[in-house]
């Protein structure tokens, strides 16, 4: 999202929304992070909402400020600071499980194994699960290191 910022006799300026708050958190310290940022053009001031745990050091968050105002004072922008509390939750945010549910194959290998399930019964596919499972690790062991030595050692044994 592209945010308003002036108007010149060449055209409008706009501000990438996600592009700035990337840049805010190029600038922040580990316990802090930018979740968003808004523009106002009338008095050319930023808005950050910034996020800190509970337990923060309000000197680091006065130096960070002070270190956004400098920077975005050089390109004419005034800042502005809020500050939210991050609530501990119970909650991991998984990216790798959340980009794996959005997989075609995981859902169909799924599927696949609840028809299985209903067909043949929990024996059979307790004997699918495992060897599948042998198969995978039979797939992991061949492309680590040991496994490729075994290969080549084979071939080589073989005149190839």
């Amino acid at each position: 999202m592209y945010l308003f910022w002036k108007r010149t006799s060449l055209g409008s300026l706009l501000v990438s929304q996600d592009g700035m708050c990337d840049f805010v958190n190029s600038m922040c310290e580990k316990p802090f992070k930018c979740t968003q940022v808004s523009l106002s053009s009338a008095d050319d001031t930023l808005f950050l909402v910034l996020t800190m745990p509970k337990d923060s050091d309000s000197a680091a968050m006065g130096t960070l400020e002070t270190k956004l105002r400098d920077v975005f004072g050089k390109v004419g922008l005034s800042v502005r600071v809020s500050w939210v509390e991050l609530a501990k939750t119970s909650f991991v945010d998984n990216e790798e499980l959340a980009s794996l549910a959005k997989k075609p194959l995981v859902w169909a290998v799924a599927f696949a194994l609840f028809a299985l399930l209903l067909k043949e019964g929990v024996v059979t596919l307790l004997w699918s699960l495992f060897w599948g499972g042998a198969f995978y690790a039979g797939v992991l062991f061949f492309q680590s290191e040991t496994g490729s030595e075994l290969v080549r050692k084979l071939r080589s044994m073989a005149g190839r």
